[in-house]
């Protein structure tokens, strides 16, 4: 037989332990139950207000897109797309003569033809849309720009910690602003997919650090078009390796598909010299243009832009790096932007969308604060509050569109333009600047390497903050 249990005896202190903790729980429990209904009603109230200004966003909005419309059906000048009939032209090359993708020039028809200057990967994608008349990508290209536009600000605000419906709606109200900036404007005007790369590199940024998805939105986007390798080393030099090397994976494999598929003119792209294209006109706003324009005709504008470009962009990549680090994510990104605009040896205005919509949402917003910053971003002293909405309109005065006086046919239309090309431009009128107008028709470098500085001089300044 086995032996009889035996009871274990309880310490009194013991037992009074556990019959306190057993009271305490279901007090808290009995106090959850009263709360609840004040919790229910609590929240109500902070909804209401929440989806009242999704709804003011959206209606602005919608406002906005509006008036875009209106202003293009009355102007249809407005309305070119010259750089979209160069993408569809790229797909019929490939269908037809694969191996003449870089050696012909493309366009509209009876107009002026220019070169494919993107990866082969990028004719490819494009191809696969050719049984679709030039009326359907205009149309459907418009329709996704202006969509994304608040799907890329919402990105941005996620990654600076404002999510939900507020963030949602503080998006849709930069949106309808976005429109008008003239990077958005001219990207809608030319036809340009700069938007659709760049909501590829902001929702993939936007992912948690241990998605191990995270990079494969840059490699594309990176195949499409090369501006996004920047975000590469930024990646790798804020310490998230694995998403680094995704990226460069998935960059890989879009060039393998496009040896694969065009060989001939994949070797005509990759073995060109693609850091000797540049230009001198006012709209080629990075260091290689301003150089031109100061030293027209001169080989040492290209070997000085060579040693400029490097120090800015180990500058530049270092300074984003130390801001992510930080926890300053966006303001991180907005500087990998900005550092590739500068570097790249053509930067048209079109192309600053990359660093000017993120960086609407960051002088909007701020930039969160990770593990080791000091403050949650939902608690903004009032001065910080003003100091962003002066940040924000004075990024809308300098890179917006404005209504100016222009011919269109044998009439004046006060039509949009940015306040860039009041510096005289065309025909070899940049090389006549002085004074004011080199500030003038250089501000967009100018604001960009001002903008870098500051970052690096603030991150510097607060270091010893950053480290308690």
């Amino acid at each position: 037989m086995g032996s009889p249990a035996r009871e274990v005896p309880v310490p009194q202190q013991q037992a009074g332990q556990s019959t306190a903790r057993e009271e305490n729980r279901h007090s808290g429990v009995r106090a959850a139950i009263l709360r609840r209904p004040r919790a229910m009603a609590n929240g109500h109230l902070t909804r209401t207000p929440a989806l009242a200004w999704l709804a003011a966003g959206v209606a602005a909005f919608a406002a906005s897109v509006l008036v875009y419309q209106q202003l293009i059906s009355a102007n249809p000048i407005l309305w070119g797309h010259t750089d979209e009939w160069i993408y569809r032209a790229a797909g019929v090359i490939v269908h037809q003569h694969p191996a003449d993708l870089y050696r012909v020039l493309l366009g509209e028809p009876n107009a002026e033809k220019l070169p494919f200057t993107y990866p082969p990967f990028a004719a490819l994608v494009f191809a696969l849309g050719t049984s679709f008349n030039f009326g359907v990508w205009q149309s459907a290209l418009v329709v996704i720009n202006v969509l994304l536009l608040p799907v890329i600000l919402c990105a941005s605000l996620r990654i600076s910690g404002h999510r939900g419906l507020t963030g949602t709606a503080l998006a849709f109200a930069l949106a309808a602003m976005a429109l008008w900036l003239e990077p958005v404007y001219m990207t809608m005007y030319f036809g340009q997919i700069n938007l659709i790369l760049l909501t590829l590199v902001i929702v993939d940024l936007a992912l948690p650090d241990s998605c191990k998805w995270k990079g494969i939105g840059i490699g594309i986007a990176a195949g499409m078009k090369l501006t996004p390798l920047i975000f590469i080393p930024f990646l790798l030099g804020s310490r998230r390796i694995r998403a680094g090397l995704v990226a460069v994976l998935s960059f890989t494999v879009t060039v393998v598909i496009g040896f694969l598929a065009l060989p001939a003119a994949s070797r005509d792209f990759w073995t060109g010299n693609i850091a000797s294209r540049t230009d001198s006109r006012l709209q080629n706003q990075s260091i290689s243009g301003l150089l031109e324009r100061l030293l027209p005709g001169q080989s040492a504008a290209h070997t000085l832009w060579l040693a400029v470009a490097f120090a800015v962009a180990v500058a530049g990549l270092a300074t984003a790096a130390l801001a992510s680090r930080r926890g300053l994510e966006l303001l991180g990104i907005v500087l990998t932007g900005l550092t590739g605009l500068l570097i790249s040896p053509i930067s048209w205005t079109h192309h600053w969308v990359w660093a000017v919509v993120p960086g609407l949402a960051l002088m909007a917003a701020g930039a969160r604060r990770g593990a080791t910053g000091t403050r949650d971003p939902a608690t903004i002293h009032p001065r910080d509050r003003i100091a962003r909405a002066a940040g924000a309109a004075v990024l809308l005065i300098l890179f917006g569109m404005w209504p100016r006086p222009g011919p269109v046919g044998h009439v004046i239309e006060w039509l949009p333009a940015g306040l860039l090309r009041l510096a005289p431009h065309g025909n070899g009128l940049e090389y006549t600047w002085h004074g004011g107008l080199l500030l003038l028709g250089n501000f967009y470098v100018i604001m960009g390497a001002a903008a870098v500085a500051s970052a690096a001089g603030y991150l510097w300044v607060t270091r010893a903050r950053s480290q308690n």
